[in-house]
């Protein structure tokens, strides 16, 4: 007995000499400080990028936007003359007006479209990992080469689109798809939910995933059928995946820009100039660069005040289960 009490002493002494002369901290305070500091220094690197090129332009944009100045000449100091000549701008308020066609059109489109591909696709399929990729291969494509597609499928004489109605009998369907300015816009909206409804059914699949299986088996049991159990379980469950996709792809519409820029520069006869394409024209094609500054100021504000309203009015609050039905 006296053996094992002397094994037990050395062991404790040992472990106290380590702890003090062994180089190990003393105290479990020492090991926290730099656990704590670790991440700040991980996350240095990315906050220095995102302060050299996103909050000190931003900032530094605010004195440019008092400016007049055309890049070469000496800036003018006019104060919020650039601001108050918004108001006088013709161009604007069509290039407004499009936007909200333009936001409209791609959010709803967006939206069902993902939607009902997620539902789809969250079934047991055969194949399904590669419909899962195939559809959402246009996110990863360049802007570029979705307008190149796009242009010469909407070509009047060559286009897939127009060669299709012809071969099916509807050549009195063909359309000069980007040269008509009543149907221009539209071709354009098509072209961004194509190139985006993939990013937005992966994360409406991602919402599915959280929904309980026994929700669904209950309702059969109950005898829903499945339109019931889609209006009834999956809607409602998926309020905030849905917020999610709606305040992405409207903020998207707002600051639309490279699909009317690549495909038709704002034409024809401006019946596709968003205000993102009408600020690049002001700023870097009339070189007025002050009054580019300030309408994107506006435009900033714009989405803003849009998401705001969002959160406030489309967050998800007590869901009801079943309706009241």
């Amino acid at each position: 007995m006296a053996k094992f009490q002397l094994i037990s002493q050395a062991k404790s002494g040992t472990e106290a000499i380590g702890q003090t002369s062994g180089g190990r901290p003393s105290s479990k305070r020492a090991i926290s400080v730099p656990r704590k500091v670790a991440p700040y220094l991980w996350l240095l690197p990315a906050l220095l990028l995102y302060g050299i090129f996103k909050i000190y332009p931003m900032i530094s944009g605010i004195g440019l936007a008092l400016l007049k100045w055309d890049g070469i000449d000496d800036p003018v100091f006019i104060g919020l003359r650039n601001f108050q000549r918004m108001f006088s701008d013709d161009q604007l308020g069509m290039a407004l007006l499009h936007n909200v066609q333009y936001a409209i059109g791609t959010v709803s489109g967006k939206i069902i479209l993902s939607l009902l591909l997620a539902v789809l696709l969250s079934q047991e399929l055969r194949g399904r990992s590669a419909y899962r990729t195939a559809l959402f291969m246009p996110v990863v494509m360049s802007f570029v080469v979705v307008a190149l597609i796009w242009a010469w499928m909407y070509d009047y004489q060559f286009g897939l689109v127009n060669n299709l109605l012809r071969a099916v009998g509807l050549g009195a369907l063909v359309q000069d798809w980007l040269g008509n300015p009543r149907l221009a816009l539209w071709s354009e909206i098509v072209v961004d939910i194509w190139k985006w409804y993939g990013f937005h059914m992966v994360i409406f699949l991602a919402g599915l995933q959280t929904i309980p299986v026994e929700l669904h088996e209950a309702a059969r049991v109950d005898g829903a059928t499945r339109v019931q159990q889609f209006f009834r379980i999956t809607v409602p469950l998926l309020q905030p995946v849905m917020l999610i996709n709606v305040m992405v792809s409207l903020a998207g519409a707002l600051n639309a820009f490279d699909i009317p820029y690549l495909m038709t520069e704002g034409g024809p006869d401006n019946a596709t100039n968003v205000i993102g394409l009408h600020i690049y024209l002001q700023a870097f094609k009339f070189n007025e660069l002050g009054y580019g500054a300030a309408l994107s100021y506006a435009l900033f504000a714009l989405v803003s005040i849009v998401v705001l309203i969002q959160l406030k009015y489309m967050a998800p609050r007590n869901t009801n289960i079943g309706g009241n039905g």
